[in-house]
């Protein structure tokens, strides 16, 4: 891991432990969902679970998932979201902001060379409803959205040659994946 992805991770597990100092307004809650995400790059399928607390109409934790978008990744994020107005429409926007850690798959044939994948930048934001049960914070989430994913790969080839020692070539590809989203989840 890079300094400062050790930084971000330090910075929101202190950020979170401080939250079990305050009072009893704070009730855990979590948000799972299951969504499918549409680009430039074609279709992928995402799963997400965000764990943290409730207080009044918001709600902030930590988030990972499987995110299957041109290439399968975990990210790892902040997550808050504010609820309008619980009682008569439960509208609520959403944000996310985090890190992004390829899960690169072996190559298919013996020549293939997938190079390294950098971690980089995750974010997302969203508007969502909340389809609930009265007087509960339990509910079924319908959530759309826009999302940022970042890949880095560095490629390393030996370019092929007669006479020893051939010369090496490198290459970077700088992966900006923008996609739009529709997630469906259960809040408790």
């Amino acid at each position: 891991m890079k300094a400062k992805e050790i930084v971000l991770v330090l910075a929101v597990c202190c950020s979170c432990s401080s939250l079990f100092a305050q009072k009893k307004e704070w009730k855990f809650g979590s948000q799972n969902y299951a969504g499918i995400t549409e680009g430039e790059s074609g279709t992928g399928f995402q799963l997400q679970t965000i764990n943290g607390f409730r207080y009044k109409t918001w709600f902030t934790g930590i988030g990972t998932g499987i995110d299957y978008y041109f290439q399968r990744s975990i990210p790892l994020f902040v997550s808050v979201s504010k609820f309008l107005s619980p009682g008569k429409l439960p509208l609520y926007f959403s944000g996310d902001v985090g890190i992004n850690f390829p899960w690169v798959k072996n190559g298919l044939y013996y020549f293939e060379n997938p190079g390294e994948y950098s971690s980089s930048l995750y974010w997302a934001g969203g508007l969502g409803y909340k389809f609930g049960f009265k007087k509960n914070s339990n509910g079924v989430l319908l959530n759309f959205g826009y999302s940022y994913k970042h890949l880095i790969n560095e490629t390393e080839y030996t370019n092929p040659c007669l006479i020893p020692p051939c010369s090496v070539s490198n290459e970077r590809y700088d992966y900006r994946l923008r996609r739009l989203s529709v997630k469906f989840g259960w809040m408790f």
